[in-house]
C-alpha cells in the first residue's frame, strides 16, 4: 500500500511559518506514516508533478501565492489543510482578517484558531456554512518553547565577539521601515478606520523617531550593556529588498549595538537577553514563556495592535525605561512586571490558547481525520502559469547573479526566489526540531497514547 502524499509549501525556509509547520509535519510522518515533501512557494508546479493527496500550508491569506495554491487545490479536489500564522489578531474590527482572500471563502478543511477569543470573533464574520470547520487548536508555533533548548548568553557572546559584556538587552523591531517601501499603503491597512490615511502614516513616522530617540538615549546611558536589535522578519516585501530607515538601523554605529536580520532565531535572541523590549510585538508572549521581563515603549498605547500589551511594563520616556533597567539589574526583577502576573496568564490564554507544548497535537486531532490512509491516483489540471514559474526558477538559476540582479529593477524581486528556491537551512532545522520532539513525546508519554489511538486527550 503506497503512503499518502502530503505536500507542504513555505515562502521562507526558516522563520515563523516553518516553526508552525514542523511539529505538525513530524506527527503526520511519525503517526500517520505519510510521505511528506516541503517545497518553496514558487515550486507550485510540483502539485502537477507529484499529485499529492493533501496540501499543507501555514496559512492561506498572508501571501497571494498561498491563496493561489488554496484555490488550485479546491479546483482539483485536493484536500487542503492550513494553520494560522497570525492567530493573535485584533477582534475590534481594525484587523483585516481575510488578507489576500478577498472572496472570504474557506478553502481549507479546518478553520483553525488559536483561542476561544478569536474563534468567537470568527463565528461573527465567517459565513455560517463554515462554522463546523471552526476549531480551536492553539498556536502550534509556540510549542517549541515547551520542548526546545535555546542558545545561552555566553555562547552567543562568544560567537559574535562580545565577551566583554555581562548585560544584554534585546529589542524586537516593529517594521517601521515599511513606511519607506513600495507597499506602504498595503502595509498599514489595519490602521484603516483608526485615523485618516495621511494622518496615520504621519503618526507612524513620528513613532519611529520617538522610539529611535529613546533607544539612542539608553544606548548612551548604558555603555556596559550590549543591545541586540532584531529587524522584523516581514519589514521588507520580497519584491522590494531595499531597506529604508526604521527605529534601529540609524543606531548601529554604536559599539554596544548589534543589528540582526535573519542570522538568529527570535527564540535564541530572547533567551540570551536579560530584558526584552519592543514598541509592539507578539514576541512578548514568547518572552514570557522563556521567563523574560518585557517592556514596551509607548507614548500612546491606544492604537490598532494585536499583542496583549497591557501585561507588559509600559514606559513613555527614556527616563522611565532607564529606571526599569536599573531596577532589573539591581533587584533581578521589576515590581510592576511581577504585579501583572495574572494578566499574563489571561493574555496567554486569549492569544495562543495554551502554553503546554501540545498545540501541534490539538491541530493533529482534527487534521488526521482529513488525511487518507493511502495514496490515491488523481488527475491534476495543467497550469501554464505554474509551469512558467517552475521554468523561470529552475532554468533562471544558471543566469543568476545576485549583485547584478539587485541593480536591475525588473530582476531585483527575483533575488528572493533564487536565494530561497532550494530551501537553505530547512533540513537542518527539521532535524534539530525532530530530535527535540522525539524527546518531548517520549517524556510526556505521547508516543504510547497515540499508538493506542488515544487522540481524545488532545481534543482541547
Amino acid at each position: 500500500m503506497s503512503k499518502p502524499r502530503v505536500l507542504c509549501f513555505l515562502d521562507n525556509p526558516l522563520g515563523r511559518d516553518t516553526e508552525i509547520l514542523l511539529p505538525v509535519i513530524y506527527c503526520i510522518e511519525k503517526y500517520l506514516g505519510a510521505h511528506v515533501k516541503t517545497k518553496f512557494l514558487w515550486d507550485i508546479f510540483y502539485i502537477w508533478i507529484w499529485k499529492p493527496d493533501v496540501i499543507l500550508l501555514p496559512n492561506i491569506k498572508g501571501h497571494h501565492m498561498y491563496l493561489e495554491i488554496a484555490v488550485f487545490a479546491k479546483k482539483n479536489n485536493i484536500t487542503l489543510l492550513a494553520l494560522e500564522s497570525e492567530g493573535n489578531f485584533m477582534t475590534d474590527g481594525y484587523y483585516d482578517y481575510w488578507g489576500y482572500n478577498r472572496k472570504k471563502i474557506v478553502y481549507q478543511e479546518w478553520l483553525t484558531t488559536w483561542s476561544e477569543r478569536t474563534k468567537s470573533y470568527l463565528e461573527k464574520i465567517v459565513d455560517e456554512k463554515y462554522h463546523p470547520k471552526l476549531v480551536v487548536t492553539g498556536g502550534a508555533g509556540f510549542d517549541r518553547y515547551a520542548f526546545e533548548k535555546f542558545k545561552e548568553k555566553s555562547e552567543f557572546l562568544s560567537e559574535y565577539g562580545y565577551q566583554e559584556y555581562d548585560k544584554v538587552i534585546g529589542y524586537a523591531g516593529w517594521a517601521f521601515g515599511k513606511l519607506y517601501g513600495t507597499h506602504r499603503d498595503q502595509s498599514f491597512l489595519h490602521f484603516k478606520g483608526w485615523k485618516p490615511r495621511n494622518e496615520a502614516l504621519e503618526w507612524v513616522e513620528s513613532q519611529r523617531v520617538y522610539v529611535r530617540d529613546i533607544l539612542e538615549t539608553i544606548i548612551k546611558k548604558n555603555p556596559d550593556t550590549l543591545f541586540i536589535f532584531k529587524k522584523h522578519p516581514k519589514e521588507n516585501f520580497e519584491s522590494d529588498p531595499h531597506e529604508g530607515p526604521n527605529e534601529m538601523n540609524e543606531l548601529i554605529h554604536y559599539d554596544n549595538v548589534i543589528y540582526l536580520k535573519n542570522e538568529e532565531s527570535i527564540a535564541d535572541l530572547i533567551n540570551v537577553s536579560d530584558l526584552w523590549i519592543a514598541f509592539e510585538s507578539t514576541t512578548a508572549v514568547e518572552s514570557w514563556m522563556l521567563g523574560k521581563t518585557t517592556i514596551l515603549i509607548n507614548s500612546e498605547p491606544d492604537f490598532p495592535r494585536s499583542s496583549p500589551y497591557w501585561a507588559s511594563v509600559i514606559v513613555d520616556t527614556s527616563l522611565k525605561l532607564q529606571e526599569c533597567i536599573q531596577e532589573h539589574y539591581s533587584n533581578g526583577s521589576i515590581k510592576q512586571f511581577l504585579e501583572k502576573s495574572d494578566l499574563r496568564d489571561q493574555a496567554i490564554k486569549d492569544s495562543i490558547g495554551y502554553a503546554d507544548g501540545m498545540n501541534h497535537l490539538r491541530t493533529m486531532f482534527y487534521f488526521k481525520k482529513s488525511i487518507p490512509g493511502k495514496h490515491q491516483q488523481r488527475k491534476v489540471s495543467l497550469s501554464l502559469r505554474h509551469l512558467r514559474l517552475f521554468l523561470l526558477m529552475h532554468l533562471g538559476r544558471f543566469f543568476y547573479n545576485k549583485i547584478l540582479f539587485l541593480k536591475l529593477p525588473k530582476f531585483k524581486k527575483t533575488v528572493y526566489v533564487f536565494e530561497n528556491r532550494r530551501m537553505p537551512g530547512f533540513e537542518e532545522r527539521r532535524k534539530i526540531c525532530y530530535e527535540y520532539l522525539d524527546e518531548f513525546h517520549k517524556k510526556e508519554g505521547i508516543d504510547l497514547e497515540i499508538k493506542e489511538n488515544n487522540w481524545n486527550r488532545f481534543s482541547k
